[in-house]
């Protein structure tokens, strides 16, 4: 009886153990990267999400940031603030912008923004903010890419198109880049756009090869000083609710602010 109870404390202990060991590793792969210490702040990190000009579900989309361990958030939409949150007088209030907006003008804040951008401002752009300000040549080079809605906007591509609610996977092109470190391929539902431009030069980190998809659609580069990540994937909930996709944002959030500091 005695050898019995110790046998089951040992096995208790090996179970505490390894369940232990499972949560940690689901940290380290969700949010951590290899060299840890290389991405810690101090401080949590500001963002600043900008959106407008394309409707989404925000409840579910903001809860993506809400649950986000180490930052804090602020939100902006065009025509309500988010041009003076772009000024440069301004930009100190933030360590990392989000763009999460489509379909704006160039004119009046691009003059600004490009002197954030000139003076180093780690930037995350998501899925359909591809293909906002049409008219900015500057901006596919600021994005890495560009898409054509209806518009020529890079004269040697066709249209954009767009299909909703596909299930398609997604391949690491990449695995030893620290955004996608230790992650598998894997499923997600979502909207996916083919025929857009992928700048020569960009760091690809995301593919895929579903058919109503475009092949690139994740990467990284600078723009002037300013680290840049932009992910193709996020149209609504299946998207946001996606481990998978809340890793590859948290981690382009932290990437993007380790990178200006180096």
């Amino acid at each position: 009886m005695g050898q019995s109870r110790r046998s089951h404390a040992r096995s208790r202990k090996l179970i505490g153990l390894t369940a232990a060991l499972a949560v940690g590793l689901l940290l380290s792969s969700s949010t951590g990267f290899r060299g840890a210490s290389a991405f810690t702040f101090p401080s949590p990190l500001r963002l600043l999400i900008v959106t407008g000009g394309h409707d989404f579900e925000e409840a579910a989309f903001f809860r993506v940031f809400d649950e986000m361990n180490g930052i804090t958030w602020t939100h902006a939409s065009f025509g309500h603030g988010a041009e003076q949150k772009l000024e440069l007088e301004n930009s100190g209030a933030y360590d990392v912008a989000v763009f999460y907006d489509m379909h704006q003008d160039q004119e009046p804040h691009s003059r600004e923004w490009l002197q954030v951008l000139e003076k180093g401002k780690p930037t995350v752009f998501l899925h359909h903010a591809l293909g906002s300000y049409v008219k900015w040549e500057d901006y596919g080079e600021i994005v890495g890419g560009r898409a054509n809605f209806g518009r020529d906007v890079v004269k040697w591509a066709p249209h954009t198109t767009f299909q909703h609610d596909v299930s398609f996977r997604v391949h690491i092109a990449d695995r030893n880049h620290p955004i996608t470190e230790g992650l598998q391929d894997f499923e997600i539902l979502d909207e996916t756009y083919n025929h857009f431009a992928v700048n020569p030069g960009v760091h690809v980190l995301l593919t895929t090869d579903h058919p109503t998809s475009e092949t690139v659609i994740g990467w990284t580069h600078h723009y002037k000083r300013s680290p840049i990540v932009y992910l193709q994937l996020g149209h609504g909930p299946s998207a946001y609710n996606n481990p998978n996709f809340r890793t590859l944002v948290a981690r382009s959030i932290r990437w993007a602010a380790a990178e200006l500091r180096k």
